[in-house]
């Protein structure tokens, strides 16, 4: 049954709240309505009018308290700053990242600013060195399969070990709300330490992890004993993004959705949400220590300076480590055109810098990983190729029964052609034979090829809307390697016509964010596995 409530915002400012649904069963979903609706920041606490004591306002526990044009006060609570206070250490040289970024923090609102030293990553890179130092206010790590339950406080531990006691001997569930909470909080600092917008996949995975490591907190009124959990996750997370957003500390990924930032046509709530949409660890991190928009700018037009110069690569490879927060903020809050982006930022237009900063966005190696995949899964696609037939196999049929004589890398241009119309795809979406004085300008995202018949390899290079931005890229395999990176680095979306193939480069090769998988790539990776 419908109901209305009367909601106080300040003194002057009271609104009509309408609940088609009802009063939610649970104070927190009620919290989260009036967030939602709203458009309040920071966390709130609510009261309530008893008629039985003269209409004095009282704390609302329960939703059980109110009823149909029941009269709600909303007030801002003061958040309780707890700082967690490490030796610090000097050394010279940089230790390697763990694996777990949550496990140390500043305070209990800065997750992602754990470390104030440079961190680095642990993949290994074909490109550069073994190790990428990342600027102190990136993620580390990408999000955890499985989740790892933090630990919680000693006083926690204890309860909830003493509870899942009780609940092997009995089956009691438990129930107490504010250890729920307390247990809450730490649960979204670490989700914040791997992403500030968890997916719904993301969000289950959590709660089953836990659930999993104590068996007690599983609810039995909630589908699986985990729906409730689930929603609690969510909510919080919200809350905790508006927590940070009242902070001094500037949150590019969480600001660039509030609303006084977006464009008039988007100014809903829910409307364009700018969030890392395939598994970006670093989609839109804060500056470094020290830095501001304008020192970098500076840093961003001394680069411009030193690309041309001999011998400097070093240089280059440093200011463009520190100019990543720049760059990010640039592409994805003003999605500048590729000719615009490349003038203003023309060394990361090069293979080395395409690399690294795919690995700066992912924590990801690129080509050694795309490669690793791709010759591992190799056996297996061409088993599955083989046995294709219609008018998908007959294109695949002439590549195939070349592969024989074929060196490494025309095999896994071999592969990589085939995979396409495995699929369901064409090939020429993706690759184009260029004809002589043929302009790029209808051509949104392609791979060129042109046939040189002086030379033994084909020339590839790169368009996107119509520029070429990169040439010599050697293989069609590496080709489109680069372009995987390109496009993490413009934070442009796949084209629609090749949805399942760039699916398959980032989900089976790249090993990014496999859980969840369109039908055709699903269906393959089901048959590899067999």
């Amino acid at each position: 049954m419908a109901v209305q409530l009367r909601v106080i915002l300040e003194e002057h400012n009271i609104q009509k709240l309408k609940l088609p649904t009802g009063i939610p069963n649970t104070l927190e979903d009620l919290v989260s309505i009036i967030t939602a609706t709203f458009q309040l920041h920071g966390e709130i606490g609510l009261l309530y009018q008893d008629s039985n004591f003269d209409n004095q306002f009282f704390s609302v526990t329960s939703t059980a308290d109110l009823h149909d044009k029941a009269t709600v006060k909303v007030i801002l609570k003061e958040p309780t700053i707890t700082l967690d206070l490490h030796p610090v250490f000097e050394s010279s040289t940089l230790s390697t990242v763990s694996t777990h970024p949550a496990s140390t923090a500043e305070t209990d609102i800065c997750p992602a600013d754990h470390d104030a030293s440079s961190e680095v990553s642990n993949c290994e890179s074909s490109s550069s060195s073994d190790t990428i130092i990342l600027p102190d206010s990136c993620r580390s790590a990408a999000w955890p399969v499985p989740f790892q339950v933090p630990e919680f406080s000693r006083d926690i531990e204890l309860i909830l070990a003493e509870a899942n006691n009780s609940y092997h001997a009995s089956g009691r569930h438990f129930m107490d709300a504010s250890i729920k909470s307390a247990i809450m909080q730490e649960l979204a600092k670490v989700i914040f330490s791997y992403t500030a917008y968890p997916t719904n996949e993301q969000i289950l995975s959590v709660a089953e992890a836990l659930v999993s490591k104590f068996p007690c907190l599983r609810e039995p009124g909630s589908f699986a004993g985990l729906y409730g959990w689930q929603q609690r996750i969510k909510n919080k997370m919200h809350n905790y993004r508006a927590k940070l957003r009242s902070r001094k500390y500037s949150y590019p990924e969480i600001e660039i959705n509030t609303l006084k930032r977006k464009h008039p046509a988007d100014v809903g709530p829910l409307k364009n949400i700018k969030k890392a949409k395939k598994a970006e660890v670093n989609y839109l991190p804060p500056h470094p220590t020290g830095e501001s928009q304008e020192t970098l700018e500076k840093e961003r037009l001394e680069l411009i300076c030193e690309i041309t110069k001999k011998n400097n690569a070093k240089i280059i490879a440093d200011k463009m480590n520190k100019t990543f927060s720049s760059r990010r903020i640039e592409v994805v809050s003003l999605s500048p055109s590729v000719d615009v982006f490349k003038e203003r930022w023309p060394a990361l237009f090069t293979e080395a810098q395409i690399k690294e900063e795919f690995r700066r966005i992912t924590m990801v190696s690129l080509e050694e990983t795309f490669l690793r995949k791709l010759d591992e899964y190799t056996p297996g696609l061409l088993r599955l190729m083989r046995a294709k037939g219609g008018a998908a196999g007959c294109k695949m049929r002439p590549l195939l029964d070349s592969l024989n004589t074929q060196n490494i890398e025309e095999k896994r241009d071999a592969v990589v052609c085939c995979l396409i119309n495995y699929l369901g795809e064409r090939q020429e979406d993706l690759f184009h034979e260029w004809q002589e004085c043929e302009e790029y300008t209808d051509k949104t995202m392609k791979v060129i090829v042109k046939h040189n018949v002086m030379a033994e390899e084909d020339d590839l290079s790169i368009v996107i809307e119509g520029n070429q931005v990169m040439e010599g890229c050697g293989s069609r395999t590496k080709a489109c390697i680069l372009l995987m990176g390109l496009i993490y680095a413009i934070n442009i979306e796949y084209p629609k016509e090749l949805k399942n193939t760039f699916e398959a480069f980032q989900k089976l090769f790249l090993e990014i964010d496999g859980a969840k998988l369109l039908k055709k790539v699903h269906s393959l990776k089901n048959k590899l596995m067999q």
